[in-house]
């Protein structure tokens, strides 16, 4: 099968601007992040180096599961809401279209979380983007998704000030091991890894 030639990331570079009025145009309401939700987690996300979008919050105890425990639904939000502000942050409007979270530790409720993401590589409108979430500086989840544009990357915004960076972004890059971008004009990468269903055994089924 012929490899399919992927662009390390689209021509629309991130900025905190671009997400705040992705945002406010097509998000505002969510449950997770949205300023008019009442109620919700009120998750803040901004731009940090490398076009990585980072948080840290605070779960309070109502969100556990086991005793002490965040809910792991919670978690895969987290990661959720997290890439979507990454392409949020290049103008792009998405859906989730598949979602492979892995759990690396518990994550306790009380204690300050630290959640990142960002795109890893894109197909016309397919985006490929990993996340995770760290306590304490230990990894807890990670993520791997791929999103389905649903709108076109909005025009140009202005873009923030020269090494004007949300200090909630700083160090986000080297939370997800990201090395600065190589100076290549082009690059080619590998299709995003294609999810496999297992082989059932079909039993007999004796007549009635």
């Amino acid at each position: 099968m012929a490899t399919i030639p992927m662009t390390a990331a689209p021509a629309t570079a991130p900025t905190e601007e671009r997400r705040r009025a992705t945002h406010r145009r097509a998000h505002r309401h969510c449950f997770v992040c949205g300023d008019a939700a009442p109620g919700g987690l009120g998750l803040r996300f901004s731009v940090g180096p490398d076009g990585v979008v980072a948080t840290d919050w605070c779960s309070p105890p109502d969100y556990q599961s086991y005793d002490d425990i965040l809910h792991g639904g919670l978690i895969v939000t987290l990661l959720d809401s997290a890439m979507v502000q990454a392409l949020f942050a290049r103008g792009v409007v998405a859906r989730t279209a598949e979602l492979r979270v892995r759990y690396h530790r518990p994550v306790r409720t009380g204690e300050p979380v630290a959640v990142a993401a960002r795109l890893d590589r894109h197909f016309n409108s397919l985006y490929c983007l990993e996340a995770e979430v760290r306590q304490q500086a230990v990894i807890c989840a990670t993520a791997q998704a791929k999103f389905m544009a649903s709108a076109p990357a909005s025009p140009v915004v202005a873009e923030l000030p020269a090494g004007q960076t949300s200090p909630r972004a700083k160090g986000a890059s080297s939370r997800l091991g990201i090395a600065p971008a190589a100076s290549k004009e082009h690059r080619h990468y590998e299709p995003c890894p294609k999810s496999r269903t297992p082989d059932v055994e079909k039993t007999p089924v004796p007549a009635g």
